[in-house]
């Protein structure tokens, strides 16, 4: 009887501690902006969803980041360990760094393994591609209202008071190119940046500022706002963050005003939601 009961015992912790082996969800590697789960790019900030993660909430507090952070002993792509934005019980935030491909490559596959204090998930794969864009949007899930702000002021361009502890009005047409006011599109997924970056730092270097261009440039990138080309000023890293990016843009003769103006970015043959919006003014 009492083999019995060490046996259940034994049986009882090994179940328990099974359970709390991380798991990364079929197809739960997406684009953190975005939340489009086809691929993603090196240099861009990923979403890991699944369970049992990490034991608790962590948030990143160092620049560049750490490869390691709470309860979360690594995430790695190929092998190659990711810097961590953010891990959670369902969620993990993380940078991919370029070196999980070959140098000779630009495509391919990568396998995802989170290994916590607990165990390691069982590998899923995900497509890697040059390029993905998408733009984060104040709901997180990619949609509604995008993370667009005027540079003269640092406001969203969302209707005026609709962001509870936000600043925030439409994008004034009439006043862009004036005193600074440009709108400055966040977003991540734009591929390779010159000068390179190391995997987990942001654009200063030795505490200097050092901007970073997309490679990728007009025509092959674009941006439309309610379906008309803008002016492109500036498109690379967001320089304080990690593989985050922006484009600052002036809008084009004709474009529509509204509270919900669908903005897209165009890179490589690819196209971002029109469910993404701003709101313009004349």
């Amino acid at each position: 009887m009492q083999r019995l009961f060490r046996a259940t015992a034994w049986m009882t912790l090994a179940s328990l501690l099974y359970a709390q082996a991380p798991t990364v969800n079929t197809g739960g590697v997406v684009n953190d902006a975005s939340y489009a789960p086809q691929a993603v790019a090196p240099g861009s900030i990923v979403a890991i969803f699944g369970t049992n993660l990490a034991s608790a909430v962590a948030i990143s507090d160092t620049i560049p980041l750490s490869t390691s952070l709470g309860s979360v002993t690594s995430v790695t792509f190929n092998n190659v360990p990711a810097p961590l934005y953010f891990v959670g019980p369902l969620q993990i935030n993380a940078y991919l760094p370029y070196e999980s491909l070959p140098s000779s490559t630009s495509t391919g596959t990568a396998n995802v393994v989170v290994n916590t204090n607990t165990g390691a998930s069982v590998a899923q794969t995900v497509n890697l591609v040059p390029t993905l864009p998408g733009i984060f949007t104040v709901n997180e899930q990619g949609t509604g209202q995008a993370i667009a702000t005027d540079n003269a002021d640092a406001a969203l361009a969302a209707p005026t008071g609709s962001i509870p502890g936000a600043s925030a009005h439409p994008f004034s047409i009439s006043t862009q190119g004036q005193n600074g006011h440009a709108l400055n599109i966040w977003c991540t997924g734009l591929g390779a940046i010159t000068p390179p970056v190391a995997a987990g730092a942001n654009s200063y270097s030795n505490g200097k500022l050092v901007l970073r261009r997309t490679v990728a440039q007009s025509p092959d990138l674009a941006v439309l706002v309610g379906g008309v080309p803008a002016q492109i000023l500036f498109a690379g890293l967001a320089p304080q963050y990690v593989g985050e990016y922006q484009i600052d843009v002036l809008l084009g003769p004709g474009t529509p005003t509204g509270n919900a103006v669908p903005v897209q970015i165009q890179l490589n043959g690819v196209t971002t939601s029109a469910n993404v919006t701003v709101a313009i003014t004349n």
